[in-house]
């Protein structure tokens, strides 16, 4: 018997079984391969090089099923194009041109999206679709970090936004359709779950779809897309608890680098902090990459690592890149800050290629000059000898500004001038030394250090003066990260509830976490995170779902 009609005759079978997971083990396309799909191979090659009597084959051994009976099992129209496809990619690929490779398996995912999208029998092709669009996923991946290949590919024009799409963002908006069809699928029962609490139908493959172009989207930096998925998934989708593990550690991953990439910190760091709990701990590759973000994003938000955390293996050469920022944050020590995010301590590169160096870099600073402010406060500020006091506690903005300058110059280089006497005395102090006034830091011979608009504490070599600390004290109190007023007259900062809520510092130095913490849960409507459905929906019918891309004209075929 040809292979070619045993292979049709077993395709027949399972679909009249309704033997999903045979098919998809039937519809491979991925080596390594079994022998007789080379032979397959080779007896198309021979036997089928016209289309249309290959059609005529596939009709004869894989008959069509009544479509409007679904308890019968066969094939439809959109399943015999998808398998006349499959058999010619067979037929004409070449494993060794990787590009053609990839517009031929994209051809054959469409058509199989496309079998996909019958409403009586196209459940029955979920398994192998997902399987497909797997490998494509894989492909475009692999292709997108293969400069010397798709440099030569002409890219893919969109008609419908007069722009040009990448080959990984085409593949995105492939597989986008199918995850489309999954999650608005009329169901039997309501919210698409089954009587068994699981996810029924189509429904199933909601994750498995979402995960492919999710992570093709941030491979292209096409993360902004996203947003309408995100969107259709908390309108439509089951809860994620009922999906298996595996599809929900992706997807928060995900969703947290999205919330991240959009200054969502806090919904960031709930996403993440589910994913890492979530992950098996076998699975260290994984749980590192939940990690670089998890610390991240709850570093801006002001909760640090422990040093009990280096225990754990995937923790190990993590941490060391963030805890010079969290001791420079906890310090109030801005020079220590610019260096840990700078090149002079060596992570400056590699927090950048993660993506955390900007955020780090630009929210971070922020909690250092409140440090710096507490600091410059418990320095400078005499507790009232009268406990009945009712004067507000205060801090000169002028302190404030003496000491950023003292940091700006150290950060331009100017150094301490050198004591004659000391040196002298070989390095002894000397008694008359302790009534004397400390000598100032004197510029370097070479001149001031020429400081990025990053480098300095206000904009390069700008040097801080009282309208700029009073900017950034206003700023600090609009953010709620301090609690009290700028008197202008006075040139002071005046907290305010020192006696209600036990002292200036608990009073006037609010915790960051906290506080941030109240903020982010305010904004919440109905106490989920956006994109991450934990509960149950009621009263759906009639949700919008935007299909901007995904729709296709009237006889497309699609």
């Amino acid at each position: 018997m040809p292979i070619v009609d045993e292979f049709l005759s077993s395709i027949s079978n399972f679909l009249r079984t309704k033997n999903s997971l045979q098919l998809q083990l039937f519809l491979r396309v991925e080596p390594p391969l079994p022998d007789q799909y080379l032979q397959l191979s080779q007896e198309l090659k021979s036997s089928y090089r016209d289309g249309n009597k290959l059609e005529l084959h596939i009709g004869k051994l894989v008959p069509e099923a009544d479509d409007g009976d679904a308890e019968v099992g066969g094939a439809w129209p959109g399943f015999l194009a998808f398998l006349k496809e499959y058999l010619e990619f067979w037929r004409d690929v070449n494993f060794s041109d990787l590009l053609e490779t990839h517009t031929q398996l994209s051809n054959l995912a469409n058509a199989c999206i496309t079998a996909l999208s019958n409403a009586t029998h196209g459940i029955i092709a979920l398994p192998a679709t997902i399987q497909l669009c797997s490998t494509l996923a894989r492909l475009a991946m692999m292709l997108d970090k293969r400069p010397d290949l798709t440099r030569k590919m002409v890219k893919i024009a969109d008609v419908d936004q007069e722009s040009r799409k990448t080959l990984v963002e085409g593949t995105a908006e492939s597989i986008q359709r199918a995850f489309t069809m999954c999650l608005t699928e009329r169901t039997a029962n309501r919210n698409g779950i089954g009587r068994d609490g699981k996810p029924e139908g189509k429904k199933v493959g909601i994750y498995s779809f979402a995960n492919m172009v999710l992570r093709l989207l941030f491979q292209c930096k096409k993360t902004r897309l996203a947003n309408q998925m995100f969107t259709n998934i908390s309108q439509n989708s089951p809860p994620l608890g009922l999906y298996p593990a595996s599809q929900r550690v992706t997807y928060l991953y995900y969703l947290g680098r999205y919330h991240f990439a959009n200054s969502h910190f806090y919904y960031a760091a709930q996403s993440l902090q589910s994913a890492y709990d979530q992950c098996h701990a076998k699975c260290l590759k994984q749980r590192r990459s939940i990690l670089i973000f998890l610390i991240a994003s709850n570093m801006i938000l002001g909760r640090f690592p422990s040093r009990t955390f280096l225990s754990r293996p995937e923790a190990a050469d993590v941490l060391d890149k963030f805890i010079p920022i969290s001791n420079a944050i906890r310090k109030g020590n801005m020079i220590a800050f610019k260096q840990a995010v700078g090149p002079e301590s060596g992570n400056e590169e590699w927090l950048f290629q993660q993506g955390v160096l900007l955020p780090l870099r630009s929210r971070c600073e922020v909690l250092v000059w409140r440090t710096f402010a507490r600091r410059i406060f418990l320095l400078t500020y005499q507790f009232p000898s009268d406990p009945n006091s009712r004067r507000a506690p205060t801090l000169d903005l002028e302190d404030l500004v003496a000491a950023a300058q003292y940091c700006q110059k150290l950060l331009e280089g100017w150094v301490k001038p050198v004591d004659s006497m000391t040196a002298m005395q070989a390095g002894r102090m000397h008694t008359n030394s302790l009534f004397m006034k400390a000598p100032d830091l004197v510029p370097p011979p070479e001149g001031p250090k020429n400081l990025g608009a990053q480098d300095g504490m206000i904009f390069g070599n700008t040097m801080p003066d009282l309208m700029e600390m009073e900017a950034i004290v206003a700023s600090l109190v609009q953010q709620d990260l301090l609690h009290g007023f700028i008197s202008h007259n006075q040139g002071k900062f005046a907290i305010l509830g020192a006696k209600q809520r036990g002292g200036p510092l608990n009073a006037g130095f609010p915790p960051v976490w906290e506080t941030l913490k109240a903020k982010a849960e305010r904004e919440v409507n109905s106490g989920e995170i956006p994109g991450w459905v934990q509960t149950e929906r009621t009263g759906m019918m009639g949700g919008v779902v935007n299909l901007t891309g995904i729709a296709r004209p009237v006889g497309s075929g699609e």
